[in-house]
């Protein structure tokens, strides 16, 4: 599904200013205490627009601190800054833009004389969250962008390093829960898949305390699925009212109705057909036709859920199966263990492949 329409950036934004967004997110591209101690309460949203002299400047799309003690330091906790940036097309000056928050920023802080005991500013982390069609291409330092200059003066260049999460292409089962259902959301092409999604985010959002944030997935799952059906002759209400869990019951409800429209247009071409070959084989075969379509096409959705998750070779032997069974309930219970195994052999086996 193409990300790249207006409003994807205020989705973002609103999903990440919630602090368990941001911890998921780190804990989700750093392995455990590869930043040191972390003291995930002290998490604190930032501004990231301040008035200058003369002008307005911008520090990027979120910004949030986090006392740590670094892995391998001393016993002292400092504040970790960290720059988020929401991106649904490449840009080949990313690393620039990132260096310029940070520069911005740290002029900021020195300006209030926010600084440590020694007048040291704190460290930086810059993410930039991708939800692009295509794979990302920019470079992901600074010191790329700069032409080479030889030993004598490459120590006088600038660099700066930021993480990168491409979550078209990213391996949900490398991400923690929160971070796996953006990535997931991201790379959903259908309403079945935004129902399961709902489902488990219905789960992951159980402990109490979360209802500002199912409130904001709620909405995200509301307006993919208006996008989804925006060739539907009676597009959907407004969410405005629906909670996380009604927006999943809808979903799966109309999930159910999924292969009326190929019944129905298999009907259509039995009546063309049975007007020159006789009413009710014709009729018949429509129907026959459209359920197969219909079926036809949840295999072909499911083989590819499956590539995105488990790679190419499990969807190949999962596709024989798929090819052998003939009825919707089972196909969509496949469909169920796709989300929900953690790899690709618990899938073959639930899926008797």
């Amino acid at each position: 599904m193409n990300r790249t329409t207006p409003g994807s950036d205020a989705v973002y934004k609103r999903l990440y200013a919630f602090p368990e967004m941001v911890e998921d997110l780190l804990r989700s591209l750093f392995p455990a205490n590869a930043l040191g101690v972390v003291d995930w309460t002290s998490l604190e949203k930032l501004p990231t627009e301040r008035v200058g002299e003369d002008f307005r400047r911008r520090l990027g799309d979120a910004a949030w601190r986090v006392k740590v003690r670094p892995a391998g330091g001393d016993d002292r906790w400092l504040y970790l800054l960290v720059l988020l940036e929401f991106q649904s097309r490449n840009d080949r000056a990313m690393a620039l833009r990132v260096l310029e928050y940070t520069a911005m920023l740290y002029l900021e802080l020195a300006r209030q004389g926010a600084l440590d005991g020694g007048g040291r500013l704190p460290p930086v982390l810059p993410v930039v969250l991708y939800n692009g069609d295509a794979p990302w291409r920019a470079a992901r330092d600074v010191a790329e962008l700069i032409q080479e200059a030889g030993p004598a003066l490459e120590p006088h260049q600038p660099s700066q390093r930021y993480a990168l999460l491409d979550e078209q292409r990213a391996p949900a089962d490398d991400l923690r829960e929160l971070t796996r259902a953006v990535a997931l959301i991201e790379q959903s092409q259908s309403a079945d898949e935004l129902a399961r999604l709902a489902g488990l985010l219905v789960e992951w959002l159980r402990p109490p305390g979360r209802q500002e944030l199912k409130r904001a997935f709620a909405d995200w799952l509301w307006t993919l699925w208006r996008r989804l059906e925006a060739e539907e002759d009676e597009p959907p209400a407004s969410a405005e009212e629906l909670t996380l869990e009604e927006v999943r019951m809808t979903l799966e409800e109309r999930v159910s109705r999924w292969p009326e429209p190929y019944i129905r247009q298999g009907i259509e071409q039995g009546i063309e057909q049975g007007l020159e070959q006789g009413l009710e084989q014709g009729i018949e075969q429509g129907l026959e036709q459209g359920v197969e379509q219909g079926l036809e096409r949840q295999r072909a959705l499911l083989r590819r859920q499956a590539a995105a998750r488990f790679g190419a070779n499990t969807a190949e032997r999962l596709s024989a199966r798929l090819r052998q069974e003939e009825s919707q309930e089972r196909l969509a219970e496949i469909g169920e263990a796709i989300v929900c195994c953690e790899t690709g052999e618990d899938l073959l086996r639930q899926a008797g492949a």
